[in-house]
């Protein structure tokens, strides 16, 4: 589906009587760095001058790919070369995983290339009619969003499935808690066209992995996620197991090897495979109409303080209004390094975070002028601890 153009949004803050129509990306970026959103959203803006992270583009790129497979303008068996040319191009543009560290750089290129490549080579196909990127507006208090929906499905039960196709790594627990915002939003405007929120379900296929249902010795059934590239080696345990029990035992490193070497079930004795059961990843966030008010107030919560903030700096025209904390910025470093848009020559926050950490390395060397204060025959005498 087209986004919407500039006029076509005009139209609907008119429709809507607001001045501004808000995103789950922008509200998220405050969330992540109220400096970045300063710099990306409030004028003049800034453009971003760090454009040489992989993440975002192969994350546009796998759900460029797998929309075009499911609106039926590539085959299942195109979308394996599509992702091989949208890897050459990532390549060629020198977009990195690890823009600080060569060798963790080239580790993690060649883990995520075989994870993708995985995935398009055994996607399981979703048999359900997909609805893909169907703009949504979403009324939160006062304030309209927007935003676009990746996939969503109806299944055998009635359900309303929204999906998010994830490249990033597994999301459990607490984390898939916190970090489920847009697809709550998205379940408050399915709600808003009415449909009960107990027939909404949200979740993400996480391309990188995979669920395996395992059958243990006891006949129970365990499900297991597994990063794709590493199938055979996290399986080699149970498979053994198996196996042995099911007289292969004679040949049994044999099939443990070729378990690793292909990292594929296929290469088991039909018995054995059939103790296994692969699928893609998805994950579902479980949540009521209690946690959708709840996530309600604090989005409008969050809405009027960024308000309050562009006001206050309208007024004073001090960045201090946006400015992360030390414990902010070390809480996000890694984003900083890695994944923002926003080199410290921009973000000053994050400068200051760096400078500071510079200051205190620099200080808290604890022998810094020793052998001056030695002197003589003994400036050497603490040469010992270079070894430690």
């Amino acid at each position: 589906m087209a986004r919407k153009t500039y006029q076509e949004l005009e139209e609907l803050k008119k429709k809507f009587k607001v001045s501004r129509l808000w995103s789950w990306s922008r509200v998220n970026t405050y969330k992540t760095s109220r400096y970045e959103y300063f710099l990306k959203y409030v004028p003049p803006k800034e453009k971003e001058d760090r454009a040489d992270c992989i993440y975002a583009t192969l994350g546009g790129l796998s759900h460029d790919i797998i929309e075009k497979f499911y609106r039926k303008q590539i085959t299942y068996k195109d979308m394996i070369d599509y992702f091989e040319d949208s890897w050459l191009t990532a390549n060629i543009a020198d977009l990195k995983f690890d823009r600080n560290n060569k060798e963790s750089n080239e580790n993690i290129s060649k883990k995520y290339y075989y994870n993708l490549q995985h995935f398009f080579k055994n996607h399981n196909v979703i048999k359900h009619n997909m609805e893909l990127e169907k703009f949504l507006t979403i009324k939160v208090g006062k304030h309209m969003f927007m935003g676009y929906l990746d996939a969503c499905f109806r299944d055998s039960e009635g359900n309303f499935n929204i999906i998010d196709w994830k490249t990033s790594s597994i999301y459990k627990g607490a984390k898939a808690q916190n970090e489920c915002g847009q697809l709550l939003l998205y379940a408050m405007a399915l709600n808003q066209l009415g449909v009960p929120v107990n027939k909404i379900k949200i979740g993400w296929d996480f391309l990188k992995y995979v669920n395996v249902k395992v059958c243990q010795a006891n006949g129970k059934v365990t499900t297991r996620e597994i990063e794709r590239y590493e199938l055979g080696s996290k399986l080699q345990s149970n498979a053994k197991m198996w196996l042995k029990k099911l007289g292969y035992e004679d040949k049994m490193l044999e099939y443990l090897d070729a378990l690793i070497q292909t990292n594929d079930i296929k290469v088991l004795p039909e018995d054995v495979k059939q103790k296994y059961e692969i699928s893609d990843c998805f994950v579902y966030v479980d949540f009521d109409e209690q946690i959708l008010n709840d996530f309600e107030n604090k989005l409008i919560s969050l809405v009027n303080e960024i308000v309050t903030k562009e006001a206050e700096y309208e007024k004073t025209k001090d960045d201090k209004v946006f400015w992360d904390t030390f414990d902010e910025v070390k809480a996000e470093s890694y984003y900083y390094a890695t994944l923002c848009g926003y080199s410290a020559n921009l973000h000053l926050p994050y400068k200051a975070y760096l400078e500071e950490l510079e200051k205190n390395k620099n200080g808290n060397d604890l022998f810094v002028g020793v052998g001056s204060e030695v002197g003589g025959s003994n400036d050497g005498m603490l040469s010992w601890l270079d070894q430690l």
